[in-house]
């Protein structure tokens, strides 16, 4: 029997007993879930009910990942079709997924235009610029081009200077969580542990180490994930942004949604 055959066998016993469910999605970089059950089971899909918010998710990204306690570990599922009139999603071509999958200890978010960094690892005497891939609290992910890519410099373990540059009307956004003045940076190297402003933008730097190395040779890059150590005032200003830009995707996630359903009507 085929893997896709036993997933589906697992399925209709959840299905069976009536069992609760969860849809999970990552929408950028946020976790958007659902509890639900399945409706329906068939030879290779199964229907599941879902909320207006989710269905914009399955939408969009045209996946989703199926969690349950009766489920020995999380399904990665492909959307086939939805019914907005019913609320329902059929979903197919059923895989096993990382059992991580959607349990981050800290909130990760995508910045919503793009956000540049500066990568100096320790014992280099040089930076490598880096877009923001997405940040948490205590850490952030970074796209290096291949070209760019120092494979022998970036291993797990390997410790850096971070500083993250947001621009003016970001800079404008996210001074207000700060709870005293930012100083004006007049040097050109970054300060470890600092939050301060040059040339009209917000610097954000810390010190952290590689976590992860993982290629994506489709887009002929590498994404480094890193745990920072954001201090003080960085700190603060982080939990702010990262508040901010939490409200402003659940918030476009119910625009979607309700520009999706509005095709029904």
């Amino acid at each position: 029997m085929s893997l896709r055959k036993d997933l589906i066998r697992l399925l209709g016993q959840l299905a069976t007993d009536r069992s609760e469910i969860k849809l999970l999605n990552i929408y950028k970089g946020l976790p958007i879930t659902c509890n639900t059950g399945i409706r329906s089971v068939g030879d290779s899909e199964i229907s599941v009910p879902a909320s207006r918010q989710h269905m914009a998710c399955l939408y969009y990204q045209r996946e989703t990942y199926l969690q349950s306690d009766k489920l020995p570990f999380p399904i990665r599922s492909l959307v086939i079709s939805l019914n907005l009139g019913k609320g329902a999603a059929l979903l197919a071509n059923f895989e096993v997924a990382k059992a991580n999958i959607g349990k981050r200890a800290r909130i990760r978010v995508e910045p919503d235009e793009p956000l540049l960094a500066f990568i100096q690892l320790t014992g280099s005497g040089y930076e490598l610029p880096a877009p923001l891939s997405d940040i948490s609290a205590e850490g952030a992910g970074f796209y290096l081009e291949t070209d760019l890519f120092p494979v022998r410099k970036f291993q797990p373990g390997s410790e850096a200077l971070v500083s993250v540059l947001f621009p003016d009307q970001l800079s404008q956004k996210v001074a207000r969580f700060a709870t005293k003045p930012m100083p004006e940076i007049q040097t050109t190297k970054p300060l470890p542990h600092a939050a301060g402003w040059q040339d009209g933008k917000l610097i954000l730097t810390a010190r952290g180490r590689v976590a992860s190395v993982l290629p994506e040779p489709e887009l002929d890059r590498y994404r480094i994930g890193m745990q920072l150590d954001f201090q003080n005032l960085a700190r603060t200003v982080i939990h702010g942004y990262i508040s901010q830009r939490q409200a402003e995707i659940i918030r476009e996630l119910r625009v979607l949604s309700d520009e999706l359903y509005s095709r029904v009507k």
